[in-house]
């Protein structure tokens, strides 16, 4: 007996695993093979569950057009309807819901309908309409979900009116009775967000006192310890702290909190503190030393000036942690106004998270990329950046230097592109006119073919042409790329017959300089391979690259016309770098780089704000926005809405072999 039931449920198992093949196999065929044109509802259908909603959108329409039945009539409607829904069409979206009530369809159906229409009230803020409706929906709804999420809808309904303490007491009623975990998490959120974006402080101090424990409480006091943080209120924040963790003391947050703590016991004086991020150890430490040296150098004479406002400098090493968890200390602590650094690109994306969390306002010095100030309201830069600098040339080549066309040689990196980038729109804007961008690799050391596209071309060739030229009574002929770049000048009357004697020849360019973004090693190699080939009137523009002593000694005499722009000139003789200089030289027995004196104007801006009455984090974070024309040893500054400096940069020229400021 034993053997004969075992067979058969074998038998049924076996049976039922080859039903189950097929159905696996015919739902696959059914899915790569869409129903036939023929039957545009079916079409329809399928297109909607593929995710093409404009040709289910189509086909629907078509369907309706025809002689519908009434049950798919009503379903092709109730599509239309989601798919405007889904695109954000609401007003649409909301005429096929009504249509589909119109018509009386099936119970589902009218449910669905229903629940979608006060979505759609919702979302086009018709308040009144939505409530009445979800209301309803609450109480006659099957699906017991569908109440609990109608009721959500009515409680941000009230979050919509301003009415927060009846929308917090609407939605906690709901995460305490409901028993899905769906429902539990998104009341919870709602009352999360509504705690931290809409209540003030005077609501949220009412709050705490009407909630003895529990949730919201946390929420709440979590709120008003940001809050006090942010103000640097030190007792009231060491009150609230200390009341959440006799309340909440398995919360996550307890940690950071009895380190915050720690830290208002450890400074009972209420001394403001700049928190100072670099890299001190390592590879990069010499380049983090240069700007730690000139951010000690500002808080020396800040403290000095202003001893009443004495300011803590906490500085922390971005070579010996990650950098998440250094930022995060800096910004527990209640006494921290701000941050100078990071150093890197990378390190201040993932600084702002935490940045935004605790509101708390940071200044790069170095920090390149492109937008990096764009990223979050809490991130400021004072630097040189491609843009700034591409754009400080430009304007300075047309409107100071008068020139108008010219050729662009760039190394093929990163750099050279963006700069070459920045030079032509800014060169365009301002009427000027590009007419040839050229680069070159960082390996080259024989720049001839790129000078030959130029128009470049050396003393036996141009002799050569001209000579030709002169023996066959050939008109001069333009020399270089597509013939446009240059031609021969030849003095006349120095010939007779087949004899050519005493030739002066020169070469005339089609364009007034040449813009060369990259570093003093290959323009010194550059342009005396220019002269070789006879382009020696063009004035040559440089960038920060060609800053260098050793640039001159390369060129020598070759460089005739040279100019560049900088953010720092340690020759300068303005009052501010000529002090800056000495005391640097004083107190650190070497010369600042531009490291130095960019770190040294982003600190000196900071206690600008706070000397200007900033005693938190916000009214630094305010104040940083307001500074405008700042004469800074870095060149004069402003803080634009997104956080970037616009500078003045330095302009020098290169004459007889010296770099020399020209602004």
């Amino acid at each position: 007996m034993k053997s004969k039931t075992s067979s058969f449920f074998c038998g049924a198992f076996f049976f039922s695993l080859v039903f189950l093949f097929a159905f696996i196999v015919v739902a696959k065929e059914r899915d790569a093979n869409p129903p036939h044109p023929l039957n545009p509802f079916l079409e329809a259908e399928h297109s909607y569950y593929s995710g093409d909603f404009d040709k289910a959108q189509l086909l629907y329409q078509n369907y309706l057009n025809g002689k519908p039945s009434e049950v798919r009539g009503n379903t092709a409607l109730y599509r239309l309807g989601t798919i405007h829904q889904k695109i954000f069409s609401c007003a649409t979206a909301l005429r096929y819901y009504k249509m589909v009530l119109n018509r009386e369809p099936a119970l589902e159906l009218t449910h669905d309908s229903k629940f979608r229409q006060a979505q759609c009230l919702f979302e086009l803020e018709q308040y009144d309409e939505a409530e009445a409706s979800l209301e309803e929906i609450a109480l006659s709804h099957p699906d017991a979900k569908k109440k609990w999420e109608a009721k959500i809808y009515l409680g941000r309904l009230d979050e919509k009116r301003l009415d927060y303490k009846k929308a917090i007491e609407k939605l906690k009623v709901i995460y305490s009775q409901s028993e899905d975990k769906t429902i539990q998490d998104q009341t919870k959120e709602l009352i999360r967000q509504i705690v931290t974006k809409n209540l003030d402080k005077i609501t949220l101090i009412r709050f705490s006192k009407k909630y003895s424990s529990g949730f919201p409480l946390d929420q709440i006091l979590l709120r008003l310890i940001s809050i006090y943080r942010d103000e640097r209120d030190l007792e009231e924040l060491r009150k609230t702290i200390t009341r959440f963790l006799q309340l909440f003391p398995e919360k996550s947050e307890r940690l950071a909190l009895e380190s915050t703590l720690k830290q208002i016991e450890g400074n009972k004086e209420n001394k403001m503190r700049l928190g100072v991020v670099l890299p001190l150890t390592g590879e990069m430490s010499l380049k983090g030393q240069q700007v730690l040296q000139g951010i000690q150098l500002a808080v020396n004479e800040s403290n000095l000036k202003y001893q009443e406002e004495e300011l803590e400098t906490v500085v922390k090493d971005s070579a010996s942690a990650p950098i998440k968890k250094l930022f995060e200390k800096l910004a527990t602590d209640p006494s921290m106004i701000g941050v100078l650094g990071p150093f890197l690109s990378d390190s201040v994306r993932d600084s702002i998270p935490i940045a935004e969390r605790y509101h708390l306002p940071m200044m790069t010095s170095t920090a390149s990329f492109s937008g990096l100030a764009e990223l979050s309201p809490y991130v400021f830069r004072n630097a040189v950046t491609r843009e700034l600098e591409g754009k400080y040339i430009a304007e300075y080549a047309v409107n100071r230097l008068r020139l108008r066309r010219f050729v662009i040689l760039h190394p093929s990196e990163e750099f050279g592109f963006d700069l070459a980038e920045v030079f032509v729109k800014e060169v365009e804007s301002l009427g000027g006119e590009v007419v040839s961008v050229i680069s070159y690799e960082r390996s080259q050391t024989d720049f001839k073919k790129q000078i030959h596209e130029m128009g470049g071309i050396d003393d036996d060739g141009l002799r050569a042409l001209v000579n030709d030229q002169a023996k066959n009574n050939i008109e001069s002929k333009s020399l270089g790329q597509n013939g446009q770049m240059s031609r021969p000048l030849v003095e006349m009357g120095l010939w007779s017959g087949d004899e050519v004697k005493n030739l002066k020849v020169s070469l005339e360019l089609s364009y007034d300089a040449i813009f060369i973004p990259g570093f003093y090693d290959k323009v010194g190699l550059i342009v005396p391979q220019l002269v070789f080939y006879n382009i020696d009137t063009a004035t040559l523009l440089g960038a920060r690259g060609w800053n260098s002593p050793e640039l001159t000694k390369m060129t020598g005499k070759h460089m005739r016309k040279g100019y560049f722009v900088d953010g720092f000139y340690a020759q300068s003789k303005r009052p501010e770098v000529v002090k800056f200089v000495r005391e640097y030289k004083n107190n650190f027995g070497e010369d600042p780089t531009i490291l130095s004196a960019q770190a040294y104007d982003a600190a000196k801006m900071f206690f600008k704000t706070i000397h200007s009455g900033a005693k938190n984090r916000l009214q630094v974070k305010k104040g940083l926005l307001q500074i405008r024309r700042f004469q800074g040893v870095s060149g004069e500054t402003s803080i634009l809405p997104t956080g970037e400096a616009e500078k003045k940069l330095f302009a020098m020229k290169i004459v007889k072999k010296k770099i020399i400021e020209d602004n």
